[in-house]
């Protein structure tokens, strides 16, 4: 009796195994996620879902900028192209059309790529010298492609934030206005930076950022802090440029037509 029951039992055990091996293992098959693609600080990944522009510190014979947005979709490579949907808020007074176009509109991952690169020609029109303009870009669902990964939350404590995956605000100017490290009423170190650098003048930034080639989204960005070694390399630069073009007999004048000076740490 006990031969026949372990009998039994081993042949519904087979029978269940093979019954398993016959249902197919079901696969992901959603479409992969699409999203603005964000920078590594301190060795985490942080979604990047703004980004700025300003005319104010360019030469006035420049019309026209461009400014990049990555966009990038998870999953594998394909080898035929997606397009993605890709929509302006109505609420936006950056105009498209008017103030920016879109090099290309086609909105699309090219068939053996996983990234696209939004290209905004961006055009130095009359508005942006009265205040920052302002686009509100957002992803949206498709054939192609989810925007299931919305947000998340960087910093802790008062610095925490959310951060988007699918949505990016750019703001644009024609305004050679005092950057946010430079500021004293925004930024505590400002008092340093005019110590070594003296006053801020649109004229000076922009003469740090030719001949140090800056970055200018990344210095005049809200939170920008230079570092110490940075601004000593700054200012003890200009002072030598100074003193040259001045034994030349070709001072550097500044915006009130004066020799351009430096901080008081540099007199």
């Amino acid at each position: 009796m006990m031969r026949n029951l372990h009998t039994i039992l081993g042949m519904g055990t087979l029978l269940f195994l093979f019954s398993c091996k016959q249902e197919p293992l079901e696969l992901y098959s959603g479409n992969p996620a699409i999203y603005f693609q964000g920078t590594i600080r301190n060795n985490i990944y942080e979604p990047k879902d703004n980004g700025n522009f300003s005319f104010g510190y360019m030469d006035p014979a420049e019309k026209n900028a461009v400014y990049s947005i990555i966009v990038a979709s998870m999953g594998s490579v394909q080898t035929s192209d997606r397009p993605y949907k890709l929509s302006i808020d109505p609420s936006s007074d950056l105009k498209e059309g008017r103030d920016f176009e879109f090099l290309d509109r086609s909105f699309t991952i090219k068939g053996g790529q996983v990234n696209d690169t939004l290209l905004l020609v961006l055009n130095r029109t009359a508005e942006l010298k009265e205040k920052n303009l302002t686009v509100f870009l957002q992803l949206e669902d498709n054939a192609n492609f989810t925007t299931a990964m919305n947000s998340q939350l960087i910093g802790t404590g008062a610095n925490e934030q959310t951060k988007y995956f699918n949505k990016f605000t750019f703001w644009a100017n024609d305004i050679a206005g005092t950057p946010w490290f430079w500021d004293a009423t925004q930024s505590t170190t400002a008092s340093i930076i005019n110590g070594y650098l003296g006053k801020f003048s649109g004229k000076k930034l922009k003469l740090l950022i030719d001949r140090y080639g800056l970055n200018l989204e990344e210095i005049t960005a809200i939170g920008y802090q230079p570092s110490v070694s940075s601004i000593l390399a700054w200012a003890y630069g200009l002072k030598s440029y100074f003193e040259e073009m001045q034994a030349e007999g070709t001072p550097v004048l500044d915006e009130d037509g004066l020799p351009m000076t430096l901080g008081v740490y540099l007199q």
